[in-house]
């Protein structure tokens, strides 16, 4: 066994992966967490109507449903590209309760889990690529982005993912004033990304967290 479901305090569910021993979702609520860091401070923090959006850990879908969803409500345009290097299957992710908590045909949320490495158009408003691979393969691409939502494993499980030298290329694929977002408020990370060069901005945390981090890439560098 690979994964199991859990629930969460906002009663979606999230999964527990047994290869990192973590859960991909905060137990305080899967849903809260999503909206609140991805959502409220990531996509409503931009004035832009049309965005490049990369997702680092794809995940569940889950940050990338609600981003869909908000698209059409807001009238944005968003080009979506994730990165996952061990995609969930089908079999797990169609016991997710996301649709049924957000009233939204499940078929949407299917269809936004369908072949990887190739465009998948949602709506008028959002178009998604998910990249099977590893970030560092990944950052051979050429796109710079306006937003990074950066979701993967907590540092204490997924260590490599939050070195130097892979913030640093974030930071280089981003575009001049925008920013990254993540759950994660460790110091060492703050101090990570403020020795590569973006201006951290400590946020009020989703539910069960006092800090999340936002860090804009100034172009006064």
């Amino acid at each position: 066994m690979n994964n199991k479901l859990v629930i969460t305090k906002d009663k979606s569910n999230t999964i527990y992966s047994y290869k990192f021993d973590d859960i991909y979702h905060s137990k305080h609520g899967s849903i809260d967490e999503a909206n609140h860091v991805f959502i409220k401070n990531g996509l409503f923090a931009s004035k832009k109507k049309k965005l490049n959006i990369l997702e680092v850990g794809f995940g569940t879908g889950l940050n990338a449903l609600l981003t869909l969803i908000e698209a059409k409500n807001k009238l944005i345009k968003i080009d979506y590209h994730a990165v996952e290097l061990y995609p969930l299957p089908w079999s797990t992710l169609k016991n997710l309760n996301f649709c049924k908590l957000i009233n939204i045909d499940n078929k949407i949320f299917e269809k936004l889990h369908l072949n990887w490495n190739e465009a998948i158009i949602m709506n008028d408003y959002f178009t998604i690529v998910k990249y099977h691979t590893s970030v560092e393969k990944y950052f051979n691409k050429k796109t710079k982005y306006d937003i990074i939502y950066f979701d993967a494993f907590s540092p204490s499980k997924q260590a490599d993912i939050w070195e130097e030298n892979i913030l640093s290329r974030m930071y280089d694929i981003l575009k001049e004033n925008s920013f990254l977002v993540t759950y994660c408020a460790k110091g060492i990370i703050k101090r990570r990304l403020k020795k590569i060069g973006f201006d951290v901005i400590c946020l009020q945390g989703p539910p069960g967290k006092r800090e999340m981090i936002k860090a804009i890439k100034s172009n006064q560098k």
